[in-house]
Protein backbone atom coordinates (compact mmCIF):
# COMPACT_ATOMS: atom_id res chain seq x y z
CA UNK A 1 0.00 0.00 0.00
CA UNK A 2 1.23 3.43 -1.00
CA UNK A 3 2.32 5.79 2.13
CA UNK A 4 -0.50 8.39 2.53
CA UNK A 5 2.13 10.60 3.67
CA UNK A 6 2.97 12.56 0.14
CA UNK A 7 -0.65 12.98 -0.12
CA UNK A 8 -1.16 14.71 3.72
CA UNK A 9 1.92 17.09 3.49
CA UNK A 10 0.37 18.25 -0.20
CA UNK A 11 -2.97 18.71 1.78
CA UNK A 12 -1.22 20.76 4.58
CA UNK A 13 0.03 22.96 1.90
CA UNK A 14 -3.61 23.97 1.22
CA UNK A 15 -5.25 23.65 4.34
CA UNK A 16 -3.16 25.26 7.09
CA UNK A 17 -0.71 28.39 6.69
CA UNK A 18 2.83 27.90 8.53
CA UNK A 19 2.39 28.45 12.11
CA UNK A 20 2.50 32.20 13.72
CA UNK A 21 3.62 33.67 16.36
CA UNK A 22 1.48 33.72 19.43
CA UNK A 23 -0.70 36.92 19.98
CA UNK A 24 -3.04 38.68 23.14
CA UNK A 25 -6.09 37.06 23.07
CA UNK A 26 -7.54 40.28 22.89
CA UNK A 27 -6.58 41.14 19.63
CA UNK A 28 -7.99 37.88 18.33
CA UNK A 29 -11.26 38.46 16.14
CA UNK A 30 -14.79 37.26 18.19
CA UNK A 31 -18.13 36.33 17.84
CA UNK A 32 -18.70 34.90 21.28
CA UNK A 33 -21.71 36.64 22.97
CA UNK A 34 -22.14 35.29 26.62
CA UNK A 35 -25.77 36.57 26.45
CA UNK A 36 -26.22 34.00 24.15
CA UNK A 37 -24.24 31.05 25.49
CA UNK A 38 -27.07 28.95 27.19
CA UNK A 39 -25.74 27.27 30.69
CA UNK A 40 -27.29 23.72 31.94
CA UNK A 41 -26.94 22.96 35.41
CA UNK A 42 -27.45 20.94 38.53
CA UNK A 43 -28.67 18.56 36.18
CA UNK A 44 -27.37 15.77 37.75
CA UNK A 45 -23.66 15.51 36.38
CA UNK A 46 -20.57 14.73 37.98
CA UNK A 47 -17.72 15.29 37.08
CA UNK A 48 -18.58 15.88 33.70
CA UNK A 49 -15.81 15.78 31.00
CA UNK A 50 -16.57 15.11 27.31
CA UNK A 51 -19.94 15.77 25.09
CA UNK A 52 -20.76 13.91 22.28
CA UNK A 53 -23.01 14.22 19.81
CA UNK A 54 -25.27 10.90 18.91
CA UNK A 55 -26.46 11.63 15.24
CA UNK A 56 -28.69 8.51 14.56
CA UNK A 57 -30.55 9.18 17.95
CA UNK A 58 -30.50 13.13 17.99
CA UNK A 59 -29.34 12.76 21.49
CA UNK A 60 -26.06 13.98 22.91
CA UNK A 61 -23.58 11.46 25.63
CA UNK A 62 -21.97 12.81 28.13
CA UNK A 63 -18.90 10.93 30.22
CA UNK A 64 -19.60 11.82 34.22
CA UNK A 65 -15.87 10.88 36.39
CA UNK A 66 -18.51 10.61 39.60
CA UNK A 67 -15.76 10.61 42.51
CA UNK A 68 -12.62 10.48 40.96
CA UNK A 69 -10.68 6.99 41.91
CA UNK A 70 -9.96 3.80 41.54
CA UNK A 71 -14.33 2.87 42.28
CA UNK A 72 -15.96 2.00 39.55
CA UNK A 73 -18.93 3.85 39.83
CA UNK A 74 -18.29 6.24 36.14
CA UNK A 75 -21.69 6.78 34.19
CA UNK A 76 -22.60 8.24 30.53
CA UNK A 77 -25.89 10.57 30.42
CA UNK A 78 -27.89 10.88 27.84
CA UNK A 79 -29.34 14.62 27.31
CA UNK A 80 -31.78 15.95 24.82
CA UNK A 81 -30.86 18.68 22.48
CA UNK A 82 -32.93 21.01 24.62
CA UNK A 83 -31.11 20.89 27.21
CA UNK A 84 -32.84 17.88 29.55
CA UNK A 85 -31.38 14.92 31.08
CA UNK A 86 -33.35 11.81 29.58
CA UNK A 87 -31.57 8.90 31.30
CA UNK A 88 -28.68 10.19 34.12
CA UNK A 89 -27.21 6.92 33.74
CA UNK A 90 -27.15 5.22 30.62
CA UNK A 91 -24.57 2.71 31.15
CA UNK A 92 -23.19 2.81 34.88
CA UNK A 93 -20.26 1.09 36.34
CA UNK A 94 -20.68 -1.62 38.23
CA UNK A 95 -24.01 -2.34 36.75
CA UNK A 96 -25.03 -4.70 34.24
CA UNK A 97 -21.70 -6.13 33.84
CA UNK A 98 -20.26 -2.53 33.47
CA UNK A 99 -16.88 -1.25 34.05
CA UNK A 100 -16.31 2.26 34.21
CA UNK A 101 -13.40 3.84 36.25
CA UNK A 102 -12.82 7.71 35.79
CA UNK A 103 -14.28 7.88 31.87
CA UNK A 104 -12.81 10.52 30.09
CA UNK A 105 -12.62 10.69 26.44
CA UNK A 106 -16.12 9.11 24.63
CA UNK A 107 -16.72 8.84 20.51
CA UNK A 108 -19.73 7.62 18.55
CA UNK A 109 -18.69 5.33 15.35
CA UNK A 110 -20.37 2.30 13.63
CA UNK A 111 -23.21 1.93 16.27
CA UNK A 112 -20.66 1.92 18.87
CA UNK A 113 -19.62 4.22 22.35
CA UNK A 114 -16.25 3.71 22.59
CA UNK A 115 -15.05 5.17 25.60
CA UNK A 116 -11.12 5.55 27.19
CA UNK A 117 -11.17 4.91 30.82
CA UNK A 118 -8.34 4.94 33.43
CA UNK A 119 -6.66 2.04 31.93
CA UNK A 120 -8.88 0.72 29.01
CA UNK A 121 -10.61 1.40 25.96
CA UNK A 122 -14.02 0.08 26.30
CA UNK A 123 -16.79 -0.58 23.85
CA UNK A 124 -20.57 -0.29 24.73
CA UNK A 125 -23.63 -0.67 22.35
CA UNK A 126 -24.81 2.90 20.96
CA UNK A 127 -28.90 1.61 21.74
CA UNK A 128 -28.54 -0.50 24.34
CA UNK A 129 -25.48 0.14 26.30
CA UNK A 130 -24.64 -2.87 26.60
CA UNK A 131 -20.78 -3.66 27.26
CA UNK A 132 -19.21 -4.97 23.62
CA UNK A 133 -15.73 -5.94 24.75
CA UNK A 134 -12.60 -3.64 25.90
CA UNK A 135 -8.73 -3.45 25.34
CA UNK A 136 -6.30 -2.85 27.59
CA UNK A 137 -3.82 -0.21 27.84
CA UNK A 138 -0.48 -1.49 28.79
CA UNK A 139 1.76 1.28 30.19
CA UNK A 140 -0.94 4.39 29.25
CA UNK A 141 -0.91 6.73 32.63
CA UNK A 142 -3.94 9.06 31.87
CA UNK A 143 -5.85 8.09 28.56
CA UNK A 144 -8.02 11.42 28.08
CA UNK A 145 -9.75 12.08 24.60
CA UNK A 146 -10.25 8.99 22.05
CA UNK A 147 -11.49 9.83 17.92
CA UNK A 148 -12.00 6.58 15.99
CA UNK A 149 -12.15 6.55 12.24
CA UNK A 150 -14.26 4.90 10.09
CA UNK A 151 -12.55 1.56 9.73
CA UNK A 152 -12.62 1.08 13.94
CA UNK A 153 -9.20 1.95 14.73
CA UNK A 154 -9.00 4.24 17.49
CA UNK A 155 -6.44 7.28 18.47
CA UNK A 156 -6.23 7.80 22.55
CA UNK A 157 -4.68 10.77 24.10
CA UNK A 158 -2.65 9.69 27.30
CA UNK A 159 -1.06 12.95 28.73
CA UNK A 160 -0.03 11.75 31.95
CA UNK A 161 2.97 10.71 33.79
CA UNK A 162 6.50 12.69 32.76
CA UNK A 163 5.34 13.12 29.25
CA UNK A 164 2.31 11.79 27.30
CA UNK A 165 1.55 10.25 23.68
CA UNK A 166 -0.86 8.94 21.06
CA UNK A 167 -1.98 5.31 22.03
CA UNK A 168 -3.41 4.04 18.36
CA UNK A 169 -5.49 0.71 18.40
CA UNK A 170 -5.86 -1.17 15.62
CA UNK A 171 -9.37 -2.80 14.88
CA UNK A 172 -7.67 -5.78 15.70
CA UNK A 173 -7.26 -4.82 19.14
CA UNK A 174 -3.25 -4.14 18.60
CA UNK A 175 -1.87 -1.16 20.37
CA UNK A 176 1.26 0.54 19.74
CA UNK A 177 2.24 4.64 20.04
CA UNK A 178 2.20 6.62 17.10
CA UNK A 179 5.31 8.55 18.98
CA UNK A 180 7.18 7.73 21.52
CA UNK A 181 6.76 9.49 24.91
CA UNK A 182 8.77 12.51 24.59
CA UNK A 183 8.76 16.04 25.93
CA UNK A 184 7.82 17.39 22.37
CA UNK A 185 4.30 15.62 22.51
CA UNK A 186 3.08 18.66 25.11
CA UNK A 187 1.63 16.15 26.76
CA UNK A 188 -1.19 15.82 24.67
CA UNK A 189 -5.02 15.70 25.83
CA UNK A 190 -7.32 16.33 22.74
CA UNK A 191 -7.05 14.29 19.72
CA UNK A 192 -8.89 13.85 16.12
CA UNK A 193 -8.18 12.69 12.77
CA UNK A 194 -8.65 15.24 9.92
CA UNK A 195 -10.67 15.11 6.70
CA UNK A 196 -6.97 14.60 4.96
CA UNK A 197 -6.24 11.67 7.38
CA UNK A 198 -3.68 13.28 9.28
CA UNK A 199 -4.13 12.91 13.61
CA UNK A 200 -4.23 16.57 15.44
CA UNK A 201 -3.39 16.60 18.90
CA UNK A 202 -3.02 19.44 21.47
CA UNK A 203 -1.83 19.60 25.27
CA UNK A 204 0.03 21.86 27.69
CA UNK A 205 1.41 23.97 25.04
CA UNK A 206 -0.29 26.91 22.20
CA UNK A 207 0.76 24.72 19.30
CA UNK A 208 -1.74 22.06 17.65
CA UNK A 209 0.46 19.37 15.81
CA UNK A 210 -0.85 17.58 12.80
CA UNK A 211 0.74 13.66 12.34
CA UNK A 212 0.74 11.32 9.62
CA UNK A 213 -1.29 8.59 11.12
CA UNK A 214 0.78 5.62 9.82
CA UNK A 215 4.63 7.21 10.79
CA UNK A 216 3.66 9.67 13.67
CA UNK A 217 5.72 12.24 11.32
CA UNK A 218 5.02 15.66 12.32
CA UNK A 219 3.75 17.38 9.46
CA UNK A 220 2.83 21.13 10.52
CA UNK A 221 1.69 22.88 13.60
CA UNK A 222 -0.62 25.87 14.28
CA UNK A 223 0.27 28.58 17.14
CA UNK A 224 -2.92 30.05 18.94
CA UNK A 225 -3.58 32.57 20.84
CA UNK A 226 -3.86 30.86 24.12
CA UNK A 227 -3.11 26.75 24.67
CA UNK A 228 -3.54 24.35 27.20
CA UNK A 229 -6.39 22.27 25.27
CA UNK A 230 -8.35 20.28 25.80
CA UNK A 231 -10.92 18.55 23.11
CA UNK A 232 -10.10 19.52 19.34
CA UNK A 233 -13.17 18.84 17.08
CA UNK A 234 -12.93 18.44 13.35
CA UNK A 235 -15.70 20.24 11.09
CA UNK A 236 -16.47 18.71 7.84
CA UNK A 237 -14.73 22.09 5.90
CA UNK A 238 -11.77 21.38 7.23
CA UNK A 239 -12.09 23.81 10.50
CA UNK A 240 -11.17 22.86 13.72
CA UNK A 241 -12.86 23.76 16.85
CA UNK A 242 -10.46 23.40 19.70
CA UNK A 243 -11.19 24.60 23.51
CA UNK A 244 -8.39 26.36 25.64
CA UNK A 245 -8.75 26.48 29.13
CA UNK A 246 -5.54 29.38 29.52
CA UNK A 247 -7.75 30.87 27.37
CA UNK A 248 -11.28 29.91 28.53
CA UNK A 249 -12.64 30.26 25.73
CA UNK A 250 -13.47 28.21 22.39
CA UNK A 251 -11.13 28.61 19.21
CA UNK A 252 -12.68 28.15 15.16
CA UNK A 253 -9.37 27.71 13.28
CA UNK A 254 -10.86 27.82 9.49
CA UNK A 255 -9.18 25.75 6.34
CA UNK A 256 -7.04 29.04 5.75
CA UNK A 257 -5.83 29.25 9.14
CA UNK A 258 -6.98 32.02 10.46
CA UNK A 259 -8.47 31.89 14.17
CA UNK A 260 -11.96 33.30 15.75
CA UNK A 261 -13.14 32.95 19.28
CA UNK A 262 -16.34 31.83 19.08
CA UNK A 263 -16.81 31.00 22.73
CA UNK A 264 -15.64 33.25 25.91
CA UNK A 265 -16.01 33.00 29.63
CA UNK A 266 -15.96 29.16 30.00
CA UNK A 267 -13.53 28.56 33.48
CA UNK A 268 -12.54 24.86 32.27
CA UNK A 269 -13.56 23.71 28.96
CA UNK A 270 -12.86 20.28 28.87
CA UNK A 271 -14.21 17.48 26.46
CA UNK A 272 -16.14 19.33 23.81
CA UNK A 273 -18.34 18.43 21.13
CA UNK A 274 -20.39 19.16 17.93
CA UNK A 275 -24.23 18.78 16.96
CA UNK A 276 -23.57 18.87 13.08
CA UNK A 277 -27.65 19.61 13.08
CA UNK A 278 -27.83 22.35 14.38
CA UNK A 279 -24.01 23.90 13.86
CA UNK A 280 -23.48 23.43 18.05
CA UNK A 281 -20.94 23.81 20.24
CA UNK A 282 -21.26 22.21 23.25
CA UNK A 283 -19.22 22.58 26.24
CA UNK A 284 -18.76 20.50 29.63
CA UNK A 285 -17.11 22.25 32.84
CA UNK A 286 -15.89 19.13 34.81
CA UNK A 287 -16.45 20.46 38.79
CA UNK A 288 -19.68 22.51 38.05
CA UNK A 289 -21.22 19.37 36.64
CA UNK A 290 -22.51 21.60 33.52
CA UNK A 291 -22.81 22.21 29.85
CA UNK A 292 -22.98 25.31 27.76
CA UNK A 293 -24.57 25.18 24.61
CA UNK A 294 -23.39 27.99 21.93
CA UNK A 295 -24.93 28.19 18.70
CA UNK A 296 -22.41 29.39 15.99
CA UNK A 297 -23.23 31.32 13.01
Amino acid sequence: MPSVRPLLLAAASLVFSAAVQAQPVNNTPSTADVSKQRVFSNIGLTNSECIRYDETNDRYLISNLNTRGPENNGYITIMSPDGVVTNQKFIEGGKNGVTLIDPLGIYIRNGIIWVADIAHMRKFDLQTGKPLGEVALPGANRPNDIYVTADNTAFISDNGGASGTIIKVSPAGQVSLLQPRDDIMEKPNGVAVMPDGSVVHGGRGVNISFRDPNTGALIREKTLPTGQFDALVPLPDGSILAASQLGKNIYKVSPNGDIVEVAKEIAVPAAIGWDSKRNRLLIPQIAPGSITMVDLQ
